[in-house]
């Protein structure tokens, strides 16, 4: 049965699903149209791979882009199958292609938003402002409160950060669907659902917010590196932060927009280097591996 607004049953979660998988490089850097806005979508993978989806939709109507998601670890990417319209998760290390029970391609979908969780158990659906968290392995979903927006997982996918639109936060529980706690700003859930990592006004910084008590554990904000724009933070399953880093074509000689990764230490602030890559200019609507599409 295909899914529509309004008729998506609540879930408490499924038992036997494996747990979400932490700590693993990510398979996969960014994805798009290659050299022009056509078929099919392109998967750039660290080494250098290309890998081609042609069974992935790539339009839904007048030549705006169908949903792909990429996991914020790289390792899973969610899209419409053309081919039947079922939503599936790719898991890339091995190849394996699964289908959501109960969602398929519909008109209802082409303004669709889809996200993945770090290790592709939870998909987000995002329909004319409502969203549902999706258990991709039993096909049953959790509909998000009215106003609020799912931002964030934990690594282990067990607790979600939500917005509203002044983009105030609320930490829930997945399973069972309830809220943990507030934070005044919302930015990337860490271990466990107990602290948030956000930007500092202007994205000059970045502050920890921790949530059972409600402080800022290291008072002065961790600097970002000059001459950057910071785009994204994630945690990994040894409960370590990275910060994704942009510098835009147009100020980059040779075009296309560089975007690198670096590890933050928590404790002296500082951040060490830990990897980078070229999103070619060629490329048309990218999707880049940590960021939300």
């Amino acid at each position: 049965m295909s899914v529509c607004v309004g008729a998506i049953a609540v879930v408490m979660g499924a038992a036997g699903v494996p747990a979400e998988a932490g700590g693993a490089r990510p398979p996969v850097r960014y994805a798009g149209l290659d050299g022009c806005v056509c078929a099919p979508w392109k998967l750039w993978v660290r080494g250098g791979r290309v890998v081609a989806l042609p069974e992935a939709r790539v339009f839904s109507v007048r030549r705006q882009r169908a949903p792909l998601a990429l996991s914020p670890n790289g390792r899973y990417v969610a899209y419409f199958q053309l081919e039947g319209g079922a939503l599936v998760v790719r898991e890339m290390s091995t190849g394996e292609v699964r289908a959501v029970p109960g969602v398929t391609w519909s008109n209802a979908m082409r303004t669709a938003r889809v996200e993945l969780s770090p290790g592709g158990r939870y998909a987000v659906l995002g329909l004319g402002g409502e969203h549902w968290i999706l258990d991709t392995y039993s096909g049953e979903s959790i509909p998000v409160p009215p106003g609020l927006r799912p931002w964030s997982f934990s690594p282990d996918a067990n607790f979600v950060l939500v917005v509203d639109d002044t983009f105030q936060a609320g930490i829930y529980s997945v399973s069972p669907f309830a809220e943990r706690g507030r934070v005044p700003v919302g930015g990337a859930l860490g271990p466990d659902g107990e602290v948030v990592a956000h930007f500092t006004a202007r994205d000059a910084g970045i502050r920890l917010w921790d949530v059972p008590t409600g402080g800022i554990p290291r008072r002065a904000p961790i600097a970002v590196p000059v001459d950057r724009t910071p785009t994204r933070m994630r945690w990994n399953g040894e409960g370590l932060l990275d910060l994704q880093t942009v510098v835009p074509r147009r100020i980059r000689k040779g075009g296309g927009a560089r975007y690198t990764w670096y590890r933050v230490d928590q404790e002296s602030g500082g951040m060490e280097r830990v990897g980078g890559f070229v999103v070619p200019g060629s490329v048309y609507n990218p999707i880049v591996t940590g960021l939300t599409p």
